[in-house]
């Protein structure tokens, strides 16, 4: 098995050997959305034992690596807001600009969560 992300959609594929072709042939099982992937009943009827363990894997997997990845970048966002600062301190064209307006909002939302989560005053 092999899973495809299409969009907002992870497509699972099962892969069967074709002896006339003599190559494998790829077969759509099912798709999940991206945003919270699971095994639904629809989706476990149509995979083998071992193949629902494979998929629970991949989501745990999944899980895993967008944990991860939040965490590296609250881990290295004053790095990366050093790096930023430089960068606009040279800027002054019309993209610096566009720019700093969507930064801004996010900003604040980032501020709002701190402090709602009491690690900020």
């Amino acid at each position: 098995m092999h899973f495809r992300e299409r969009n907002q959609i992870i497509q699972i594929i099962r892969t069967k050997y074709d002896a006339a072709d003599k190559k494998g042939k790829n077969e759509i099982v099912g798709r999940m959305p991206k945003a919270n992937p699971k095994l639904t009943d629809e989706l476990s009827s149509a995979l083998t034992k071992e193949e629902r363990k494979e998929v629970a894997a991949w989501i745990e997997g999944y899980a895993t690596v967008g944990r991860l990845k939040r965490e590296y970048a609250a881990r290295t966002l004053a790095e990366q807001v050093a790096a930023a600062q430089e960068w606009f301190s040279d800027q002054k064209g019309e993209d610096a600009r566009v720019l700093a307006a969507s930064l801004v909002p996010a900003w604040a939302r980032l501020r709002g969560i701190l402090r709602k989560n009491g690690l900020i005053e």
